[in-house]
Formats: structure tokens, sequence, C-alpha cells
């Protein structure tokens, strides 16, 4: 069976394939389709801002203001009592500005004059340095004397080794 198989796949085969002509020819289709589109998404990447403010514009396009026709018209005596009204308003708020400049003119005076009040008392309170009339001496101190050291006679050891024995008075 393994036979048959192998002898119909031998058949099956052509001797010696050819690659067909089309490949060349698909492949420089393929090369030129590329090299299109990637112009085409340089020029949208270059020219975007452009393009898609025209692309919106066409979407929406400016609305221009039009004149209500039933809008409604103001008489002599409400634009009257209009101007009235933000006259009074004016007023009100000069009037209230007015009040707050004479309230802030009698807070800076009270706060002057507690100011002049508290240095009054800090000076008063504050003992003026007197000098005396004759300048105080230093007290003397007397420094302590040490007690004089004991005489010895004949060598002395400085650095803690024994020393020799003195010569005998006699030899000499």
């Amino acid at each position: 069976m393994t036979d048959e198989l192998d002898h119909q796949l031998q058949r099956d085969q052509r001797p010696g394939l050819q690659p067909s002509r089309g490949r060349g020819s698909t492949l420089l289709i393929l090369v030129v389709l590329l090299a299109v589109i990637a112009a085409a998404a340089a020029f949208l990447w270059l020219n975007y801002d452009r393009l898609a403010q025209a692309a919106f514009s066409i979407v929406r396009p400016a609305e221009s203001p039009v004149a209500d026709s039933a809008a409604r018209t103001i008489t002599q005596e409400e634009f009257q009592s209009f101007q009235r009204q933000t006259a009074e308003s004016l007023q009100s708020a000069a009037q209230d500005i007015a009040a707050q400049r004479a309230d802030l003119k009698s807070l800076s005076d009270q706060l002057s004059a507690l100011s002049t009040k508290l240095d009054a008392l800090q000076s008063a309170a504050a003992p003026a340095p007197q000098q005396p009339a004759v300048p105080a001496r230093p007290p003397v101190i007397a420094a302590r004397k040490k007690p004089p050291a004991p005489k010895t006679t004949g060598p002395i050891s400085v650095g803690g080794a024994p020393l020799p024995p003195p010569p005998p008075p006699d030899a000499r």
C-alpha cells in the first residue's frame, strides 16, 4: 500500500518545476503598491492640520448670525426704568465703598494710637542703665603660691630607672 502511495506521488509531481512568470510581476506590483501607500502616509502626516481643519469645516459649516425677527422690542419706559435701577445700584456701591474707607481710616488711627501707647509703656518699664560716678574696680584675687620643692642633693632619676649608688666621699 505504501508502494502505491509512493508511486502515485511520483506520478503527480512534475519533474523540474519551473517558477511561474507571474511571480516577478506580482512582486513588482507589491513594491509599487507599498511605495504609493508610503507616499500617501507621508503626505497625510505632513498636512494633517490643514486636512483636519478642512474636513471639520465641511462637517460643521460656520453659522452666520441671523437676526431673530421675533425679537422683543423694548419701550422707552422700560429702558428708563432699567437705567434708574442701574444708577441706584451704582450709587449704593459708591456709598458702601465710602463707608469702608471711613472704617479703614478709623481702624488705622486706632492702631497707630495703640502703637504709640505700647512704645511709651515699654520705655517706662525698662530701667535706664545707670552709670556709677566712680567706676568700680575689679576685685583682686591673689594667686596661690606653690610650696617650694624640697632640695635634693645628688643625682635625680627622671625616667624612673634606679640610679647607681653615689660614689663614697672618701674615694677622691
